[in-house]
Order: C-alpha cells, then structure tokens, then sequence
C-alpha cells in the first residue's frame, strides 16, 4: 500500500481477517506447545516420583536389614521385627514402618530418606503412640519407644527429636548409629 493511498472499508476487513487468522494460528500452536510442554512434565514428574519412591524403598531396606541384625534399641534387646505393619480398626488407621517388639517393650521407628521438617512432626509421632495403643490393645502396658531413621536430617531436626525424647538413627559410612541417650518412654 501506497504513503498517500486511503484504505477502504474492504482492505479495513481484509487486514482485520488476516490478523483473526495469524491469532488463530499462533492460538493453535501455543495449545500445541504447552500440550507437549504438560506431556513432558507428566513424564518427569513420574521420573521424580519413582526415584523418591525408590529412595523410601532403599531407606526402609537398609535400615530393616541393620535393625534385623542387631535388635538392639534404647539399651534394650528386641525379639522381633515387623515391617510396614498396618492395621485398621473402625475409622482409625495406620501404617508403622518398623516396629520392635520384646516381652515389655516396642519401638515405633518412622523412616524417611531424608528427614526434613515437611516429614516429620514431632507432635505427629508422638501421637502415633496413642494410635498404636488403639490398633494394639495388647500393648498397652508396654514401654512405648520412638525413633526417626533417614539417610540425612535437615539441619536443627535431630537436635528438636532428641529433645522430644525421639531417637534418630542414621547411616554413617556403612552402619548404622543409634542416637537413643535422651529417648523416653512415651
């Protein structure tokens, strides 16, 4: 189009048309893009999900396997082990990840690869020991102990467990080490 050349009310349309089209278009391929862009979050956030699942795994293995051939807890020799033990009872349930039993004692021990404040409440596992009493009537007389294993603390967790009267144990180059010197019976 010409400097001095009016535009009619046709070529006002036509250039109205083309613009509805171009945005359309780039509508379309901005739909497209983030349709992949959400696809390969959806696999990502699958890869991330399964490494962590993986990682709890780990966790639970290694620390099973190094509980199981000690026993040992709170000055205390345990006679057996149980493993993801989960019962229900009415509305209440729950899931132990291990837990120590003797004639007169049981350990609740709450494992997380990496405990971190986001994972571990110390008023939530405190609670857990009332629940467990719930689930477990047969253990109610029993001297109730707890203890958090991971891989790793946040920096300031360990310290506020041991303060609760909650053991930690974590692994240290190839074994496993009990920090149990302030645990309580709950």
């Amino acid at each position: 189009m010409k400097k001095n050349q009016k535009l009619t009310r046709d070529d006002i349309w036509e250039m109205f048309a083309e613009a509805s089209r171009q945005s359309e278009k780039i509508k379309q391929e901005m739909e497209k893009s983030n349709e992949e862009a959400n696809q390969k979050l959806d696999k990502l956030a699958k890869l991330v999900g399964g490494i962590a699942h993986s990682n709890g795994e780990m966790a639970e293995e290694y620390f099973y396997s190094a509980f199981n051939a000690d026993k040992t807890f709170a000055n205390e020799k345990f006679d057996t082990i149980e493993r993801n033990l989960a019962f229900k009872r009415g509305d209440i349930k729950a899931e132990f990840d291990l837990v120590l039993f003797n004639g007169k004692s049981a350990a609740l021990i709450e494992i997380k690869y990496n405990a971190k404040p986001e994972n571990i409440k110390v008023e939530n596992l405190i609670s857990r020991v009332g629940i467990f009493k719930i689930l477990y009537p047969e253990y109610t007389h029993y001297n109730i102990y707890l203890g958090v294993a991971a891989m790793s603390f946040k920096s300031g967790l360990e310290s506020e467990l041991h303060q609760a009267g909650i053991a930690t144990i974590r692994q240290i180059g190839k074994k496993m080490v009990v920090f149990d010197k302030n645990v309580k019976v709950f």
